[in-house]
């Protein structure tokens, strides 16, 4: 019975020993778990953390490239309107915004007209002023006008499309080759695209300028033209959609930047310089026209805008004004024409037009020349003379001031077409008024054209010419 007891009793402990010890265990695991909880909600908070400086790190970090991205845009744009400043020469006015532009213009280098040249430029003339020259002893088609040598750049349209164009005192409208036109002179050329450009407005106007084979032919359009360093937003200008014959095949030039009065401008278009000053575009209203001469040199002097501040090619700013006497074309009066002490003209009406090389003259006064120098006249209108003879130099008086040009300077070699070199009068024959004096004559004379006084202002210039 005892033992029975004893057995029951060691049991009982046992069972007791084995519960508590299952019990330890279970507080054991439940702390365990507790305590990775909290080690969990602990690392958790701490990844929290550090996401957050991580972000904030990234976001001063962006923050500075962004400002360093800005830096360098502010850097570059600054650039960009320093180095357009110092190739544009541009000045401006504090109070109304307006400035003046210096724009280099460029020649063709060692140019020699051919005999084609000078008869295609004779014909030129001819259907621009409405006179006839005589009857040439060649064809009288336009083949080239590449003797057109001084040009400049221009740009249409948003972004730029480039052009090269002819800056020409005796037209007034602004043409380039439009996009639909087949004509070879096109083909040949820059052609300026509407779609392209996000500044572009329709006009549709039909525009046509006659010339000796034929009309250049386009619709009229309007966009933002830059030269110089100057904007003219809304310009209306013409995209040709015909160049007939041979006229503008061997050119230079795109186009033509007419620089003439309104007055005739081809469907009363508003000119680019009349709208440079309505727009404040520039500081005074006004152009200056300064030549250089050929030889090696690919630049042939600048075209001014808003300024007649042509000290670099004239030595000073000291200018002879003349009225303009008919606000079409830039006309005024010559009031007299010496070849050596010889007197071959008084008074007569004289227009300076940089579209063309010729200096023109009337008849009578074509000979009176050619007795002086000695040269041998054509039927064509020109007169020949050996390239080694010297012939007195040209006085021509403006405004009471005498402006002479060197005898050797009005000769102009021509190339035969049987390829000899031979030399001519630099003035070709016309029936009648008036003079035209073309870039044998500006060349050596700076000229600004002064819209808001209708004047003319002549300087000798500096430079050998």
């Amino acid at each position: 019975m005892r033992c029975r007891i004893l057995v029951l009793c060691a049991i009982i402990c046992l069972f007791v020993i084995l519960t508590e010890a299952r019990q330890r265990k279970a507080k054991h695991s439940a702390d365990r778990r507790s305590l990775a909880v909290r080690s969990g909600h602990r690392n958790q908070r701490s990844s929290v953390r550090q996401g957050r400086r991580l972000t904030a790190r990234s976001g001063r970090q962006r923050k500075r490239r962004l400002n360093a991205a800005k830096k360098n845009r502010r850097r570059r744009n600054l650039a960009r309107k320093s180095k357009r400043k110092t190739k544009a020469k541009t000045e401006s006015n504090a109070r109304s915004g307006a400035t003046y532009a210096i724009l280099p213009l460029d020649f063709q280098q060692n140019f020699v007209r051919t005999t084609d040249n000078l008869r295609s430029e004779k014909a030129f003339l001819a259907s621009r002023y409405g006179f006839s020259f005589a009857k040439t002893s060649g064809t009288a088609t336009l083949k080239n006008t590449a003797n057109m040598e001084y040009t400049c750049k221009m740009n249409i349209g948003t972004p730029k499309q480039k052009f090269t164009v002819l800056p020409d005192t005796g037209s007034s409208n602004i043409w380039v080759p439009g996009p639909h036109c087949k004509s070879k002179a096109c083909q040949k050329h820059k052609k300026y695209h509407p779609a392209k450009s996000s500044t572009y407005v329709k006009n549709g106007k039909s525009f046509a300028i006659t010339y000796g084979s034929g009309s250049v032919a386009g619709v009229l359009a309007k966009d933002t033209v830059r030269i110089a360093g100057l904007t003219v937003t809304n310009q209306t200008f013409a995209m040709t959609t015909k160049e007939p014959g041979t006229t503008f095949v061997t050119s230079n030039f795109d186009g033509i930047l007419g620089l003439g009065y309104r007055s005739i401008s081809v469907d009363n278009v508003k000119t680019l310089v009349e709208n440079m000053c309505s727009e404040d575009v520039i500081t005074s209203c006004k152009f200056a026209i300064c030549m250089k001469g050929g030889g090696s040199s690919s630049r042939g002097g600048a075209l001014i805008f808003g300024s007649s501040n042509t000290s670099a090619y004239s030595g000073s700013n000291s200018y002879t004004y003349t009225p303009v006497t008919t606000k079409g074309y830039w006309q005024f009066t010559l009031q007299d024409i010496y070849v050596g002490s010889t007197k071959v003209s008084g008074s007569v009406q004289a227009i300076v037009d940089s579209g063309t090389s010729l200096i023109t003259a009337p008849t009578a006064i074509y000979n009176k020349i050619n007795k002086v120098i000695g040269c041998t006249a054509t039927s064509s209108g020109e007169c020949w003379m050996k390239c080694a003879k010297e012939i007195p130099d040209f006085t021509f008086v403006i405004a009471g001031k005498k402006f002479v040009v060197k005898g050797n300077k009005m000769k102009v070699k021509v190339k035969t077409n049987r390829g000899k070199t031979v030399c001519i009068s630099a003035v070709s024959e016309v029936p009648d008024e008036p003079v035209i004096l073309g870039d044998a004559f500006i060349r050596h004379f700076c000229t600004v054209f002064d819209l808001a006084n209708n004047r003319i202002g002549f300087a000798a210039t500096t430079y050998a010419t």
